[in-house]
């Protein structure tokens, strides 16, 4: 069976520390917290498609199954207290996340013409969109307790940083792709929020069934937006692991924040060429 990338989120976090440090994690661990990231990332997964399709619901007990093999394996390696008390924090997180996502309201269309809301999100925070996977951050971190590190100490601090900024970048990305889709869906997402607002200040009318002026609008105004919110996440993530890391470059560089700039400069070539165009 195949292995999903985020099986190798804890290891990858080990290789940026010290060798000392490295020599206080037992391979058993690593592998254990390796497995609970799969079994994290597969729940969620579920959650996350009954949630936006109402769908799915037939696959509730599996995710719960998951879920519950996650708890497990965290509560098997003994970990301090303050430990299950983040766990408990960034669940809570997540819940207020998911219960603000089932609030918003969708866009109305009209005979495939686009309702803009009165009111449209600024995530002028945007960082509050990683509360939807920041749980991800709990196997790597895992690895820093249990080397005795409390919630205080700077590395959990800075890694902590460091999973939000990425988790951030990943989700701004990914949507940054399903715009298209998000928005033929009624989803507002960051990026459909911004597409939204531009067209209100420049009293644009959008239609799905014509959508030329919508295309335009995205490649012109949103996608330097994108760029610039992804370009300034992805070099502060750099810049936690600075004080956290002996290995420079090393795997989390190349596998969560490399994968994310390709697109950028791909984006703001685009742009250039399409400034040169006018």
């Amino acid at each position: 069976m195949k292995i999903e990338p985020i099986y190798f989120w804890p290891n990858w976090f080990k290789k940026i520390l010290s060798q000392k440090e490295q020599n206080k994690i037992p391979l058993m661990v690593i592998k254990k917290l390796s497995q609970a990231q799969v079994y994290l990332w597969r729940a969620l997964n579920i959650y996350d498609d009954i949630l936006d399709d109402q769908n799915n619901i037939d696959k509730l007990p599996q995710a719960n199954r998951y879920f519950r093999l996650f708890l497990e394996t965290h509560r098997s390696l003994n970990f301090p207290h303050n430990f299950y008390l983040l766990i408990n924090q960034l669940f809570t997180k997540l819940e207020k996340y998911n219960h603000q996502e089932l609030r918003d309201k969708k866009i109305k269309t009209i005979n495939s013409r686009i309702i803009i809301p009165k009111k449209l999100l600024s995530y002028s925070k945007l960082l509050k969109i990683a509360d939807k996977s920041l749980v991800l951050a709990i196997s790597p971190l895992a690895i820093l307790f249990y080397m005795g590190y409390s919630t205080k100490n700077i590395k959990i601090k800075k890694g902590l940083k460091f999973f939000q900024l990425i988790l951030t970048a990943k989700q701004l990305s990914d949507d940054a792709c399903d715009w298209w889709e998000d928005l033929n869906n009624g989803q507002l997402t960051p990026i459909t929020s911004w597409l939204l607002r531009e067209a209100k200040n420049k009293k644009l009318k959008l239609d799905l069934k014509n959508p030329k002026n919508i295309f335009l609008l995205f490649a012109k105004q949103i996608t330097p937006i994108i760029s610039q919110k992804l370009t300034l996440l992805l070099n502060q993530a750099r810049q936690e692991l600075v004080e956290i890391s002996y290995q420079s470059p090393n795997q989390l560089i190349k596998n969560l924040i490399e994968p994310l700039e390709k697109p950028i400069n791909k984006a703001k070539k685009f742009s250039e060429l399409l400034a040169g165009l006018e």
